[in-house]
């Protein structure tokens, strides 16, 4: 297969990040359709795809960037892997700033673009150092280390006594952990090990997608379901603690819709008006972060809270508003895709 940009990457990518600005965004966190709302616990939502979609195609996206420079370290990658760390604390301080709450102590270390960060940089370094035959069993050794670690430690306790709040605890300090509930950091550092693994499957199905072999992603992609279903009675699925199963159905569920996706976009072309997503793909980053500064812009502003009070507060207002936010940085990110100018780390 030549090196030309695959149009399903971007249209999957830009539909998990509209996604994820629609549900980031509600004129109403207390009046959400239940779809638009993460699972509590155990469980799962159409909601709590997003994210980890998002790191499974940053899996993807990696096999093809990495394979120019023939999977070899590089200051780039040294780089990016830094920059993504950095820019996650700097978000996380900004918000404490506007929120007129910060304090040193405070400072939440992980976060979502923290995740992403180390998930690049030690899978970065597991495929350029090994050969990419053992990265499967590479995953499958996370996974099943990880699902260790959650039987005899406690993990799906929602308190302090589950190993993975101890351990965040005692590596990052208590004090700067964001405490879910009774003090589960949903992106907290031991819940990154399975994260790891995740991004490694994706990789994979990059190199299956570059060789166009169709046939065995589906085959993978359903391989994937029906372990990650088996799997529920012993671990059942949950995000916030980023559980095997968790892992298995989403990037089971990413793998389908890549392979169709690429059917339909770049082998038949049938779905060709794919510009709206591709604004969003094409510069996920640059919308994740204007996501954050449109919501530090409402919450200085009182915007959202006046716009919210010009008509009742429903399901259906909260959702308006959403949609209203995603129009808005569809149209910031517009000018950006049609001059070509993507905001690369």
């Amino acid at each position: 297969m030549n090196d030309k940009r695959i149009e399903a990457i971007d249209v999957l990518r830009g539909i998990t990040m509209a996604l994820m600005v629609l549900v980031n965004s509600p004129g109403s966190w207390s009046v959400r359709y239940p779809m638009l709302r993460h699972a509590q616990w155990n469980g799962f939502t159409p909601t709590d795809f997003v994210f980890p979609c998002f790191l499974f195609l940053m899996g993807v996206s990696m096999f093809f960037s990495l394979r120019k420079g023939s999977f070899t370290l590089s200051r780039k990658i040294l780089r990016r892997f830094l920059l993504l760390l950095g820019l996650g604390v700097l978000v996380n301080v900004i918000g404490m700033l506007v929120n007129g709450r910060f304090a040193f102590e405070n400072i939440r270390w992980m976060g979502v673009l923290q995740r992403f960060g180390l998930c690049f940089g030690v899978t970065a370094v597991l495929v350029c150092k090994l050969p990419h035959k053992w990265l499967g069993w590479v995953a499958a050794g996370l996974l099943a280390g990880y699902s260790a670690l959650l039987l005899l430690g406690n993990g799906y306790a929602q308190d302090a006594s589950s190993i993975i709040a101890r351990v965040d605890s005692a590596v990052l300090g208590e004090t700067h952990l964001y405490r879910w509930g009774n003090g589960i950091d949903p992106e907290g550092l031991l819940s990154t090990i399975p994260a790891i693994a995740h991004t490694l499957i994706g990789f994979l199905v990059g190199k299956i997608l570059y060789q166009r072999d169709f046939r065995k992603m589906d085959a993978l992609g359903t391989a994937l379901l029906v372990a990650g279903f088996l799997l529920l009675w012993l671990l059942p699925v949950n995000k916030k603690i980023w559980s095997p199963s968790f892992v298995l159905l989403i990037c089971g569920m990413g793998t389908l819709l890549l392979s169709l996706l690429q059917w339909l976009i770049d082998e038949k072309h049938y779905w060709k008006r794919t510009g709206f997503w591709k604004v969003f793909g094409t510069n996920a980053i640059y919308c994740y972060l204007m996501s954050d500064v449109m919501a530090w812009t409402w919450h200085l502003t009182g915007f959202q809270s006046w716009a919210m009070e010009q008509v009742p507060v429903t399901e259906f207002t909260s959702l308006l508003f959403a949609l209203f936010c995603v129009g808005l940085i569809w149209l910031t990110a517009l000018p950006l895709y049609r001059k070509k100018v993507f905001l690369k780390l």
